[in-house]
């Protein structure tokens, strides 16, 4: 019985062997087959598949930006229908909302300002104002609020066109800084030699960017529609607005209606032209870039992202406090919003930034950068406060993008393809230690060909903010991104002169403001 079992276990074991073997060397031939087939492979279809191979890596990114922009639209048009305006909080301001939707407060840490609004009936009269005011908070963000000796303004035209101005030009700067953000990301890519040619990466970013402003288009249209309908149930009359024609037609990204806003079409048609110039770089690099055929032979593959504490697949934000429930207002009723303003005590700013100053000079230090730089962008950023968020989105102290500065920093420094997790970005000592190492990087590897330090300082900024490659187009008469060949002209002119030529010439206004803010508060630092 023993020997026959054992017999049949020693069959059993033989077929098993073979049977493994049989299938180990068919999974051996197919491995070869597809390798074959590999290298039979047409070199167009090569071409095709790694670009979509590209475009599915950096898609992770802009699919999580494009999700991020419709949740905040969501969010602003429904405090649009009640309050006549959807602010939010961003880097420097922080807002929130009662679960009732009748109070917000908000700290504005750029004009130093704190204030709380009461959304009411228009027929409130003041004691029915005071007894809600005793229902505010008696602080924000651990800051004091006394609303008894504070003079109240009131607010009745709740959806004017003034305010339908304002919002879409909030949808205008979003647009324009998520735009930057992609100038920012194909610089990177040119930047990691992966063998991917220029010109393919320019029209990536063209087509990307080209979706944006339509996409634009279409938030302000929606828009639009929230404020028409108020106003139609509200019976507030639709204002006549006269359009100059140079600004009435922006081809094929604005509305030709005459309700368009004049600030709205302005600065569209300066989007337009700015994708012009970049559409003029496409066609330049395709040119140009012919002997830099797509060789797959030599591409560096682009690592996956790899989970660990520093990075993520795509970035996550840390879980935030989700923004109150906002209850609709009853339609019929016409409501008025009554604002009190404080101003916030002188040293605010001060306690804030104390707490950073170790950690810049530790940093600053580390990277051989100057540590008053480093605070005066902590100051301009964020207002020192490591929770901030902006709409690109960014986030913490020092404003890093994951998949931009992030991911240049993991590269570069911590040899870790693969964009930052934002949820690090809110912990100030990696915030802070990503920034100052970004303008390292900056400073000594991208704009290194600047001579002169104060030169290349004013350069170091606006690269901090748009990129070195937009930088260079300030100065290259061809809207070239070549740093290299900016450096030439860069090093021919005085520092005031340098300066002078980015505030003129750099391609977003929002950088031009960032130049001046920063350079204007390195003093306070030193």
């Amino acid at each position: 019985m023993s020997n026959s079992v054992a017999k049949n276990t020693a069959v059993v074991a033989i077929v098993s062997i073979l049977t493994f073997n049989t299938a180990f060397a068919d999974d051996k031939f197919s491995d070869l087959d597809k390798a074959v087939a590999k290298q039979k492979q047409p070199h167009s279809e090569k071409v095709a598949e790694f670009h979509a191979y590209v475009n599915a890596y950096l898609d992770q990114y802009e699919s999580w930006r494009d999700q991020y922009t419709k949740d905040l639209d969501i969010q602003r048009a429904q405090l649009i229908e009640s309050w006549g305006e959807g602010e939010v909080s961003d880097k420097t301001k922080k807002v929130e909302y009662s679960q009732d939707g009748q109070t917000k407060t908000v700290i504005d840490y750029e004009s130093n300002t704190m204030s709380v609004s009461l959304l009411i009936d228009e027929n409130y009269n003041s004691d029915d104002i005071q007894k809600l005011t005793e229902k505010a908070p008696s602080s924000i963000d651990g800051q004091i609020l006394d609303l008894k000796n504070v003079k109240a303004e009131e607010e009745k035209d709740l959806y004017s066109s003034s305010k339908e101005k304002i919002e879409s030009q909030f949808i205008i700067t979003q647009t324009q800084q998520q735009m930057n953000e992609l100038d920012i990301q194909a610089e990177r890519l040119i930047n990691s030699n992966t063998g991917i040619p220029n010109s393919y990466i320019y029209e990536r970013a063209y087509k990307k960017k080209m979706a944006l402003i339509l996409q634009s288009k279409e938030r302000i249209n929606a828009q639009s529609k929230i404020y028409k309908a108020m106003r139609e149930k509200h019976g507030i009359p639709e204002e006549k607005i006269t359009i100059n024609e140079e600004s009435t037609t922006i081809a094929n990204v604005t509305t030709k209606k005459k309700s368009v806003k004049p600030s709205v079409t302005t600065d569209l048609s300066q989007i337009k032209e700015q994708q012009q110039i970049q559409k003029e770089n496409v066609i330049t690099s395709n040119t140009t870039d012919k002997s830099k055929e797509l060789n797959l032979e030599n591409i560096k593959p682009i690592a996956k992202p790899i989970t660990t504490v520093e990075t993520a697949k795509v970035p996550v934000s840390i879980p935030e406090k989700k923004p109150a429930t906002i209850v609709n207002v009853p339609k019929e009723t016409t409501k008025k919003i009554v604002n009190y303003k404080v101003k916030l005590p002188e040293n605010s700013l001060k306690k804030r930034a104390s707490q950073y100053k170790e950690l810049a000079e530790k940093e600053s230090k580390n990277w051989e950068i100057d540590a008053a730089l480093v605070m005066a962008i902590m100051h301009s950023e964020s207002a020192f406060r490591p929770d901030a968020k902006s709409h690109v989105p960014a986030f913490g102290l020092m404003q890093v993008v994951p998949s931009s500065a992030g991911h240049d920093v993991n590269k570069q420094m911590r040899n870790i393809d693969a964009p930052m997790n934002s949820a690090d970005l809110y912990k100030p000592i990696i915030n802070v230690e990503t920034g100052t190492a970004y303008l390292h990087i900056l400073n000594n590897r991208y704009l290194k060909s600047i001579k002169n330090s104060e030169s290349r300082l004013y350069c170091v900024i606006a690269a901090y903010n748009t990129g070195a490659g937009n930088v260079a187009k300030a100065f290259n008469g061809n809207k070239s991104t070549n740093i290299k060949r900016a450096s030439t002209v860069i090093n021919e002119m005085s520092p005031n002169e340098v300066y002078e030529h980015l505030i003129k010439n750099l391609p977003y206004d929002e950088t031009k403001n960032y130049l001046k803010k920063v350079n204007s508060r390195i003093d306070l630092y030193r």
